[in-house]
């Protein structure tokens, strides 16, 4: 299983856990900081860039949700593993971010790139211009 695998298992596991614990139903409210601690845990990239990612996934994809009681859906926790993927330069499940996800990522690493390391920042910006992000 790779590592974002084992993240969206994971992302799973707190979903299941938290409809045991209720009666069968899942409040996104209730998992929201469990989520983002996971996804920041889950890549080397240092913390304000992935906090930055998780909450722009969240107000783009999950807030705008009708109902949060079905929140994180599956498609929203497969386009937060594509977002990890990009993080840790991988090009796992790239194709389910949009175009305007990639401008959005480039601005984000635009707004963190002096607290992130030289080689991540390279990394992440040469995907960003393969994607015509700039």
């Amino acid at each position: 299983m790779t590592d974002i695998g084992k993240f969206l298992s994971d992302v799973e596991k707190i979903k299941k856990h938290e409809r045991q614990n209720n009666n069968g139903k899942c409040d996104y409210n209730r998992i929201k900081n469990n989520l983002r601690n996971l996804f920041e845990r889950a890549t080397s990239c240092p913390i304000g860039l992935p906090g930055s990612i998780f909450e722009y996934w969240e107000n783009t994809y999950v807030l705008n949700s009708t109902d949060l009681s079905y929140e994180p859906s599956s498609d929203n926790i497969a386009k937060l593993g594509a977002f990890l993927a990009f993080l840790d330069n991988s090009d796992e499940d790239q194709d389910l971010i949009t175009a305007e996800d990639w401008q959005k990522l480039g601005r984000l690493v635009n707004y963190e790139a002096e607290d992130l390391p030289v080689d991540i920042l390279q990394e992440l910006m040469m995907v960003l211009v393969s994607k015509g992000a700039y």
